[in-house]
């Protein structure tokens, strides 16, 4: 029994081991070409991922460059603001403007030499194009907008000019209202900034602080209130985005060299959500206590002009440390006596420094609240008569302030914004003092 069972086993052993050698081969063979057939197809599937995600990359890009190219056609509103700066001040400035008090005649050879400064990005703009860096526009745009926009802006300066019929400081006409310069050195950066700001956030910036230092220039050669200023830059900035609307709906979208997304652009918005520390370069309108009073007479001051600029250190997305610089300029004059004293510029120097909190409400604004303390030097001025003076001392003073904000990330590599601040200084001298500026900042 047990022979026959043992001799039956090595049997099935035998013939069961035979089976393995001869399916081992074919299994393998089996498992080799299913490894490979699958490899090929997640390779096939990773491909056809990639190439889908490509493409909805390529869309994404796609429906941005629309949408710039869309916003380069439509007409801006960005001289709104100061159009309504120069139309509120016109109001609330009345009175000083037409007190007969005159500055003193700088005469007209300054005209050209703030000319000159003003045209100043108008030339570099031609410069460059001539030059053969790539410009938004193509020529015949270019030289039509451009076109277009002085003459809409000339235009309208000298009609206002001769329907309003204001007088300067020096008193030497009336076509004060509104200044020319600003009016030509506004259309100038302007057409710069949309031209070439694509390029640097520094042609732009450096556009608008050019047309600003005219601003300040105007206002140095007592050739201009500070409505004047705000309204000649309103319908500079006003008259040029205008012209390139029009020039758009001549030739359309074939004159303009398509805007592109670009890598630095991607990563400007990502370290403005992040990390916004940066160069602000500011200007406004400072206001408040604008009077001092003597036992018979008071000096008065018009709204100021204040420039300057902020430097932004962010340690975290929501907290920095700020450095700011005012110069301000300030229109003085006379009242409460039987006979007229000369007019004159009071200085103004803010220098602080502070902490700023500040939050992004969207993907391309952010707004923040500072605090902030430094000092205050005054450059004292005396107005007199020829036999009267009245004296504001020099001053050094302590200060402290509080200021919001309000900023956003233009497509021409900068961020523009608002800011409102409030200064109090420890002096007998108009202590309490506000400021409403503009502002362009460069991201580093």
């Amino acid at each position: 029994m047990v022979a026959p069972f043992l001799f039956s086993m090595r049997y099935l052993i035998l013939i069961a081991l035979s089976f393995f050698c001869f399916l081992s081969p074919v299994r393998a063979q089996y498992v080799q070409l299913d490894s490979a057939y699958l490899a090929q197809i997640d390779s096939i599937m990773q491909a056809d991922e990639q190439m889908r995600r490509q493409q909805q990359v390529e869309e994404v890009i796609r429906k941005f460059e629309e949408k710039r190219l869309k916003k380069e056609m439509s007409f801006g509103i960005n001289g709104a603001l100061p159009l309504a700066r120069g139309l509120l001040l016109t109001w609330t400035d009345h009175s000083f403007i037409n007190h007969p008090a005159q500055f003193e005649p700088k005469g007209d050879k300054c005209n050209w030499v703030d000319y000159g400064v003003a045209g100043a990005p108008l030339v570099a703009n031609w410069v460059m194009k001539a030059a053969g860096v790539k410009s938004r526009s193509k020529t015949e745009r270019m030289l039509t907008a451009n076109a277009m926009a002085l003459g809409i802006s000339f235009g309208t300066s000298e009609l206002l000019k001769n329907t309003v019929q204001e007088y300067r400081p020096d008193r030497s006409d009336k076509r004060g209202f509104p200044s020319g310069h600003a009016t030509f050195a506004f259309v100038s950066a302007s057409v710069l900034s949309r031209e070439y700001g694509y390029i640097s956030p520094w042609i732009s910036v450096g556009g608008y602080t050019t047309a600003t230092a005219t601003q300040l220039l105007r206002i140095k050669h007592n050739k201009h209130w500070m409505n004047d200023l705000y309204m000649g830059a309103g319908i500079g900035m006003v008259s040029t985005n205008l012209a390139y609307f029009l020039t758009d709906k001549i030739f359309g979208a074939d004159a303009i060299n398509k805007p592109e997304v670009r890598r630095k652009d991607v990563l400007r918005l990502m370290k403005f959500n992040t990390l916004p520390s940066g160069y602000s370069f500011v200007a406004g309108t400072e206001i408040g206590n604008r009077k001092v009073k003597f036992d018979d007479a008071t000096l008065k001051t018009g709204a100021s002009i204040a420039v300057g600029a902020d430097l932004s250190w962010h340690t975290s997305p929501y907290f920095s440390l700020e450095l700011m610089a005012r110069a301000v300029d300030c229109q003085m004059k006379v009242y409460g006596q039987d006979h007229l004293f000369t007019g004159d510029n009071l200085d103004i120097y803010h220098l602080d420094a502070g902490a700023k909190f500040s939050t992004p409400i969207s993907l391309s604004q952010r707004v923040g609240a500072r605090v902030f303390a430094g000092t205050r030097i005054m450059d004292g001025v005396t107005l007199t008569d020829g036999i009267k003076s009245y004296t504001v001392p020099d001053e050094t003073k302590f200060e402290f302030g509080l200021g919001i904000s309000y900023e956003c990330l233009d497509t021409d590599n900068y961020a523009w914004g608002i800011i409102a601040d409030y200064y109090h200084t420890f002096s007998p001298y108009m202590k309490n003092r506000y400021s409403i500026s503009s502002t362009w900042k460069i991201l580093f």
